[in-house]
Protein backbone atom coordinates (compact mmCIF):
# COMPACT_ATOMS: atom_id res chain seq x y z
CA UNK A 1 0.00 0.00 0.00
CA UNK A 2 2.82 2.37 0.88
CA UNK A 3 4.48 1.83 -2.49
CA UNK A 4 1.19 2.48 -4.26
CA UNK A 5 0.68 5.77 -2.41
CA UNK A 6 4.24 6.88 -3.21
CA UNK A 7 3.74 6.01 -6.88
CA UNK A 8 0.51 8.02 -7.07
CA UNK A 9 2.12 11.02 -5.36
CA UNK A 10 5.14 10.85 -7.69
CA UNK A 11 2.97 10.75 -10.81
CA UNK A 12 0.82 13.61 -9.51
CA UNK A 13 3.90 15.73 -8.82
CA UNK A 14 5.32 14.99 -12.26
CA UNK A 15 2.03 15.91 -13.92
CA UNK A 16 1.87 19.19 -11.98
CA UNK A 17 5.43 20.07 -12.99
CA UNK A 18 4.84 19.22 -16.65
CA UNK A 19 1.87 21.57 -16.83
CA UNK A 20 4.26 24.46 -16.23
CA UNK A 21 6.61 23.65 -19.10
CA UNK A 22 4.76 25.92 -21.50
CA UNK A 23 5.43 29.13 -19.56
CA UNK A 24 2.71 31.25 -18.01
CA UNK A 25 -0.91 30.12 -18.10
CA UNK A 26 -1.82 32.79 -20.64
CA UNK A 27 -5.52 31.85 -20.77
CA UNK A 28 -5.71 32.51 -17.02
CA UNK A 29 -3.55 35.64 -17.21
CA UNK A 30 -5.69 37.82 -19.45
CA UNK A 31 -4.69 41.37 -20.42
CA UNK A 32 -7.97 42.58 -21.84
CA UNK A 33 -11.70 42.58 -21.01
CA UNK A 34 -12.65 40.08 -23.72
CA UNK A 35 -10.06 37.47 -22.71
CA UNK A 36 -10.74 38.11 -19.02
CA UNK A 37 -14.47 37.53 -19.50
CA UNK A 38 -13.87 34.35 -21.46
CA UNK A 39 -11.38 33.14 -18.84
CA UNK A 40 -13.87 33.77 -16.04
CA UNK A 41 -16.57 31.97 -17.98
CA UNK A 42 -14.28 28.98 -18.52
CA UNK A 43 -13.27 28.82 -14.86
CA UNK A 44 -16.90 29.12 -13.71
CA UNK A 45 -17.81 26.15 -15.90
CA UNK A 46 -14.85 24.16 -14.54
CA UNK A 47 -15.82 24.90 -10.92
CA UNK A 48 -19.39 23.79 -11.59
CA UNK A 49 -18.23 20.53 -13.15
CA UNK A 50 -15.87 19.91 -10.24
CA UNK A 51 -18.93 19.83 -7.98
CA UNK A 52 -19.59 16.43 -9.54
CA UNK A 53 -16.07 15.30 -10.35
CA UNK A 54 -14.51 15.80 -6.90
CA UNK A 55 -17.25 14.08 -4.85
CA UNK A 56 -17.34 11.24 -7.39
CA UNK A 57 -13.59 10.71 -7.13
CA UNK A 58 -13.71 10.83 -3.31
CA UNK A 59 -16.62 8.39 -3.13
CA UNK A 60 -14.94 5.99 -5.57
CA UNK A 61 -11.88 5.84 -3.33
CA UNK A 62 -13.93 5.73 -0.12
CA UNK A 63 -16.27 2.97 -1.34
CA UNK A 64 -13.31 0.90 -2.46
CA UNK A 65 -11.71 1.29 0.95
CA UNK A 66 -14.85 0.75 3.00
CA UNK A 67 -16.08 -2.34 1.15
CA UNK A 68 -12.72 -4.05 0.72
CA UNK A 69 -12.65 -7.79 1.29
CA UNK A 70 -10.74 -7.48 4.58
CA UNK A 71 -13.34 -5.17 6.15
CA UNK A 72 -15.71 -7.58 7.95
CA UNK A 73 -17.74 -4.72 9.48
CA UNK A 74 -19.01 -3.36 6.15
CA UNK A 75 -22.68 -3.92 5.36
CA UNK A 76 -23.39 -6.77 2.96
CA UNK A 77 -26.72 -6.42 1.12
CA UNK A 78 -26.77 -8.73 -1.92
CA UNK A 79 -30.50 -8.12 -2.56
CA UNK A 80 -30.26 -4.29 -2.57
CA UNK A 81 -31.72 -2.80 -5.76
CA UNK A 82 -33.03 0.75 -5.30
CA UNK A 83 -32.71 3.96 -3.28
CA UNK A 84 -34.85 7.00 -4.06
CA UNK A 85 -32.47 9.31 -2.20
CA UNK A 86 -29.48 8.10 -4.25
CA UNK A 87 -31.44 8.45 -7.52
CA UNK A 88 -32.36 12.04 -6.66
CA UNK A 89 -28.74 12.92 -5.88
CA UNK A 90 -27.08 11.21 -8.86
CA UNK A 91 -29.63 12.58 -11.35
CA UNK A 92 -30.81 15.83 -9.76
CA UNK A 93 -27.45 17.48 -9.10
CA UNK A 94 -26.05 16.84 -12.64
CA UNK A 95 -29.30 18.08 -14.22
CA UNK A 96 -29.12 21.30 -12.20
CA UNK A 97 -25.46 21.81 -13.15
CA UNK A 98 -26.17 21.13 -16.82
CA UNK A 99 -28.99 23.70 -16.78
CA UNK A 100 -26.67 26.29 -15.24
CA UNK A 101 -23.97 25.49 -17.82
CA UNK A 102 -26.53 25.80 -20.63
CA UNK A 103 -27.53 29.24 -19.39
CA UNK A 104 -23.88 30.30 -19.05
CA UNK A 105 -23.21 29.10 -22.60
CA UNK A 106 -26.14 31.08 -23.99
CA UNK A 107 -25.23 34.20 -22.00
CA UNK A 108 -21.51 33.96 -22.78
CA UNK A 109 -21.99 33.36 -26.50
CA UNK A 110 -23.89 36.68 -26.72
CA UNK A 111 -21.80 38.63 -24.23
CA UNK A 112 -18.50 37.67 -25.86
CA UNK A 113 -19.65 37.46 -29.46
CA UNK A 114 -16.50 38.35 -31.47
CA UNK A 115 -18.66 40.49 -33.78
CA UNK A 116 -20.03 42.55 -30.90
CA UNK A 117 -18.41 46.02 -30.68
CA UNK A 118 -16.68 46.82 -27.41
CA UNK A 119 -18.01 49.61 -25.24
CA UNK A 120 -15.50 52.41 -25.01
CA UNK A 121 -15.29 56.20 -25.11
CA UNK A 122 -12.58 55.91 -27.77
CA UNK A 123 -13.29 55.27 -31.42
CA UNK A 124 -12.17 51.80 -32.58
CA UNK A 125 -9.06 51.28 -34.66
CA UNK A 126 -9.84 49.27 -37.81
CA UNK A 127 -7.26 46.72 -38.96
CA UNK A 128 -7.67 44.39 -41.93
CA UNK A 129 -5.99 41.01 -41.48
CA UNK A 130 -5.01 38.63 -44.28
CA UNK A 131 -3.83 35.10 -43.56
CA UNK A 132 -1.18 34.53 -46.21
CA UNK A 133 0.95 31.46 -46.83
CA UNK A 134 2.56 31.36 -44.20
CA UNK A 135 2.35 34.74 -42.49
CA UNK A 136 -0.06 37.39 -41.25
CA UNK A 137 -0.55 40.67 -43.12
CA UNK A 138 -2.07 43.64 -41.28
CA UNK A 139 -3.48 46.59 -43.21
CA UNK A 140 -4.40 49.87 -41.50
CA UNK A 141 -6.87 51.44 -43.96
CA UNK A 142 -7.26 54.70 -42.01
CA UNK A 143 -3.50 55.19 -41.68
CA UNK A 144 -2.76 53.74 -45.16
CA UNK A 145 0.10 51.55 -43.93
CA UNK A 146 0.62 47.79 -43.63
CA UNK A 147 2.77 45.34 -41.70
CA UNK A 148 3.74 41.69 -41.90
CA UNK A 149 3.84 39.60 -38.73
CA UNK A 150 3.40 42.56 -36.39
CA UNK A 151 0.28 44.23 -34.97
CA UNK A 152 0.46 47.53 -33.10
CA UNK A 153 -2.39 49.42 -31.50
CA UNK A 154 -2.99 51.91 -28.67
CA UNK A 155 -3.80 50.67 -25.18
CA UNK A 156 -7.37 50.98 -23.89
CA UNK A 157 -8.59 51.45 -27.46
CA UNK A 158 -10.95 48.99 -29.16
CA UNK A 159 -9.40 47.29 -32.17
CA UNK A 160 -11.85 46.15 -34.84
CA UNK A 161 -10.24 43.36 -36.84
CA UNK A 162 -11.56 42.32 -40.26
CA UNK A 163 -10.12 38.97 -41.29
CA UNK A 164 -9.88 36.92 -44.46
CA UNK A 165 -7.49 34.37 -45.96
CA UNK A 166 -5.57 34.19 -49.21
CA UNK A 167 -5.18 30.43 -49.00
CA UNK A 168 -6.60 27.74 -46.74
CA UNK A 169 -8.59 28.35 -43.56
CA UNK A 170 -6.63 29.64 -40.57
CA UNK A 171 -7.47 30.56 -37.00
CA UNK A 172 -6.31 33.93 -35.68
CA UNK A 173 -5.50 33.79 -31.96
CA UNK A 174 -4.05 36.22 -29.41
CA UNK A 175 -4.72 34.26 -26.19
CA UNK A 176 -4.04 37.13 -23.79
CA UNK A 177 -6.56 39.43 -25.50
CA UNK A 178 -9.38 37.39 -27.04
CA UNK A 179 -10.63 34.07 -28.29
CA UNK A 180 -9.76 32.67 -31.68
CA UNK A 181 -11.59 33.48 -34.91
CA UNK A 182 -11.32 31.78 -38.28
CA UNK A 183 -9.98 33.54 -41.38
CA UNK A 184 -11.43 31.98 -44.54
CA UNK A 185 -10.93 32.61 -48.23
CA UNK A 186 -13.76 34.51 -49.89
CA UNK A 187 -15.22 35.53 -46.53
CA UNK A 188 -14.74 38.27 -43.95
CA UNK A 189 -14.94 37.57 -40.23
CA UNK A 190 -14.80 40.09 -37.38
CA UNK A 191 -12.99 40.16 -34.07
CA UNK A 192 -12.96 42.96 -31.48
CA UNK A 193 -10.13 43.17 -28.96
CA UNK A 194 -8.86 45.64 -26.39
CA UNK A 195 -5.76 45.71 -24.18
CA UNK A 196 -6.02 47.19 -20.68
CA UNK A 197 -2.35 48.19 -20.55
CA UNK A 198 0.74 48.36 -22.69
CA UNK A 199 2.53 45.10 -23.38
CA UNK A 200 3.67 42.55 -25.92
CA UNK A 201 1.45 39.54 -26.62
CA UNK A 202 1.89 36.34 -28.59
CA UNK A 203 -0.24 35.82 -31.67
CA UNK A 204 -0.34 32.80 -33.95
CA UNK A 205 -2.44 30.53 -36.12
CA UNK A 206 -4.14 27.81 -34.09
CA UNK A 207 -5.44 25.90 -37.11
CA UNK A 208 -3.10 23.60 -39.06
CA UNK A 209 -2.74 24.90 -42.60
CA UNK A 210 0.27 23.18 -44.12
CA UNK A 211 3.97 22.56 -43.69
CA UNK A 212 4.73 26.21 -42.84
CA UNK A 213 1.96 26.41 -40.26
CA UNK A 214 4.37 26.59 -37.31
CA UNK A 215 5.89 29.80 -38.76
CA UNK A 216 2.61 31.74 -38.64
CA UNK A 217 3.55 33.66 -35.50
CA UNK A 218 3.44 37.37 -34.81
CA UNK A 219 3.73 39.87 -31.94
CA UNK A 220 0.86 42.12 -30.90
CA UNK A 221 2.12 45.34 -29.30
CA UNK A 222 -0.13 47.45 -27.10
CA UNK A 223 1.48 50.90 -26.83
CA UNK A 224 0.52 54.36 -25.64
CA UNK A 225 -1.44 56.62 -28.01
CA UNK A 226 1.62 58.85 -28.46
CA UNK A 227 3.87 55.89 -29.26
CA UNK A 228 1.33 54.55 -31.74
CA UNK A 229 1.11 57.87 -33.57
CA UNK A 230 4.91 58.12 -33.60
CA UNK A 231 5.15 54.61 -35.06
CA UNK A 232 2.57 55.39 -37.78
CA UNK A 233 4.42 58.58 -38.72
CA UNK A 234 7.73 56.71 -38.89
CA UNK A 235 6.34 53.91 -41.08
CA UNK A 236 4.65 56.38 -43.45
CA UNK A 237 7.95 58.25 -43.76
CA UNK A 238 9.82 55.03 -44.54
CA UNK A 239 11.62 55.07 -41.21
CA UNK A 240 9.87 52.25 -39.34
CA UNK A 241 13.20 50.66 -38.46
CA UNK A 242 13.86 53.54 -36.05
CA UNK A 243 11.06 52.09 -33.90
CA UNK A 244 11.88 48.42 -34.54
CA UNK A 245 15.48 47.91 -35.76
CA UNK A 246 14.78 44.23 -36.53
CA UNK A 247 12.04 45.13 -39.03
CA UNK A 248 12.33 45.58 -42.79
CA UNK A 249 11.00 48.85 -44.26
CA UNK A 250 9.47 48.87 -47.75
CA UNK A 251 7.49 51.36 -49.79
CA UNK A 252 4.12 50.25 -51.17
CA UNK A 253 2.12 47.08 -50.69
CA UNK A 254 0.47 46.63 -54.07
CA UNK A 255 -0.72 43.58 -55.97
CA UNK A 256 2.76 42.74 -57.26
CA UNK A 257 4.35 42.99 -53.81
CA UNK A 258 1.46 41.11 -52.25
CA UNK A 259 1.89 38.23 -54.72
CA UNK A 260 5.58 38.01 -53.84
CA UNK A 261 4.79 37.43 -50.18
CA UNK A 262 3.44 33.94 -50.73
CA UNK A 263 5.73 31.16 -49.49
CA UNK A 264 5.97 27.70 -50.95
CA UNK A 265 3.72 25.07 -49.43
CA UNK A 266 5.66 21.90 -50.24
CA UNK A 267 8.90 20.28 -49.28
CA UNK A 268 11.72 20.05 -51.81
CA UNK A 269 11.05 16.32 -52.09
CA UNK A 270 7.46 16.94 -53.13
CA UNK A 271 8.46 19.61 -55.64
CA UNK A 272 11.00 17.25 -57.24
CA UNK A 273 8.32 14.54 -57.47
CA UNK A 274 5.86 16.96 -59.11
CA UNK A 275 8.43 17.96 -61.72
CA UNK A 276 9.46 14.36 -62.32
CA UNK A 277 5.91 13.02 -62.69
CA UNK A 278 4.30 15.94 -64.55
CA UNK A 279 2.81 14.72 -67.84
CA UNK A 280 -0.29 16.78 -68.65
CA UNK A 281 -0.22 20.50 -69.32
CA UNK A 282 -2.02 21.20 -66.06
CA UNK A 283 0.43 19.09 -64.06
CA UNK A 284 3.35 20.87 -65.74
CA UNK A 285 1.87 24.27 -64.87
CA UNK A 286 1.39 23.19 -61.26
CA UNK A 287 4.96 21.91 -61.13
CA UNK A 288 6.24 25.18 -62.61
CA UNK A 289 4.31 27.15 -59.99
CA UNK A 290 5.71 24.95 -57.22
CA UNK A 291 9.23 25.49 -58.54
CA UNK A 292 8.69 29.24 -58.64
CA UNK A 293 7.37 29.38 -55.07
CA UNK A 294 10.10 27.07 -53.79
CA UNK A 295 9.90 24.94 -50.63
CA UNK A 296 8.11 26.13 -47.51
CA UNK A 297 10.06 28.39 -45.18
CA UNK A 298 11.50 27.04 -41.94
CA UNK A 299 11.65 30.46 -40.24
CA UNK A 300 8.90 33.07 -39.77
CA UNK A 301 8.81 35.90 -42.29
CA UNK A 302 10.64 38.95 -40.89
CA UNK A 303 8.55 41.84 -39.61
CA UNK A 304 8.00 44.15 -42.57
CA UNK A 305 6.55 47.67 -42.76
CA UNK A 306 4.92 49.28 -45.80
CA UNK A 307 4.62 53.07 -45.99
CA UNK A 308 1.51 52.88 -48.18
CA UNK A 309 -1.06 50.36 -49.39
CA UNK A 310 -2.85 49.97 -52.69
CA UNK A 311 -6.47 50.98 -52.23
CA UNK A 312 -8.91 48.06 -52.10
CA UNK A 313 -6.23 45.41 -51.63
CA UNK A 314 -8.09 43.67 -48.81
CA UNK A 315 -11.37 43.63 -50.74
CA UNK A 316 -9.62 42.33 -53.86
CA UNK A 317 -8.38 39.27 -51.92
CA UNK A 318 -11.97 38.40 -51.00
CA UNK A 319 -13.24 39.11 -54.52
CA UNK A 320 -10.59 36.89 -56.12
CA UNK A 321 -12.21 33.91 -54.45
CA UNK A 322 -15.80 35.07 -54.72
CA UNK A 323 -15.46 35.45 -58.50
CA UNK A 324 -15.16 31.67 -58.81
CA UNK A 325 -18.82 31.43 -57.86
CA UNK A 326 -20.02 33.93 -60.45
CA UNK A 327 -19.05 32.54 -63.82
CA UNK A 328 -15.32 33.25 -63.85
CA UNK A 329 -13.02 31.29 -66.16
CA UNK A 330 -12.15 28.26 -64.03
CA UNK A 331 -9.60 26.98 -66.51
CA UNK A 332 -7.20 29.88 -65.94
CA UNK A 333 -3.85 28.93 -64.39
CA UNK A 334 -3.19 29.79 -60.77
CA UNK A 335 -1.02 32.82 -60.07
CA UNK A 336 0.58 33.43 -56.70
CA UNK A 337 -1.77 35.49 -54.61
CA UNK A 338 -4.90 34.45 -56.55
CA UNK A 339 -7.56 31.91 -55.74
CA UNK A 340 -7.57 28.31 -56.96
CA UNK A 341 -9.29 28.17 -60.31
CA UNK A 342 -11.60 25.20 -59.79
CA UNK A 343 -12.30 22.11 -57.76
CA UNK A 344 -10.65 20.01 -60.49
CA UNK A 345 -7.52 22.11 -60.21
CA UNK A 346 -7.37 21.60 -56.45
CA UNK A 347 -7.97 17.86 -56.76
CA UNK A 348 -5.13 17.44 -59.27
CA UNK A 349 -2.83 19.60 -57.14
CA UNK A 350 -3.40 17.41 -54.09
CA UNK A 351 -2.99 14.26 -56.12
CA UNK A 352 0.32 15.34 -57.61
CA UNK A 353 1.61 16.66 -54.29
CA UNK A 354 0.83 13.37 -52.56
CA UNK A 355 3.14 11.52 -54.93
CA UNK A 356 6.12 13.04 -53.14
CA UNK A 357 4.97 12.04 -49.67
Amino acid sequence: MRQTILAVLSLSTMAALLTGCGGDLVLLNSKGPVAAGQSNLMMTAIYLMLLVVIPSAIMALWFGWKYRASNKDADYQPTWSHSTAIEIVVWGIPVIIICILAWLTWWGSHKYDPYRPLESEKAPLTVQVIAEQFKWIFIYPEQNIATVNELRFPEQTPVSLRLTSNFTMNSFFIPALSGQIYAMAGMQTHLNVLADNTGEFRGFSSNYSGYGFSQMRFKAHSVTQADFEQWVTAVKAGQGTTINPQAVQKTVLDQAEFASLRDGNRSQKQIDAMVRNAKTELEKKLAATALKEGPYKTQPHPVTYYSSVEQGLFESVINNYMSNYHGADHSAPVVAGEAPASETHVAVEHATASQGE
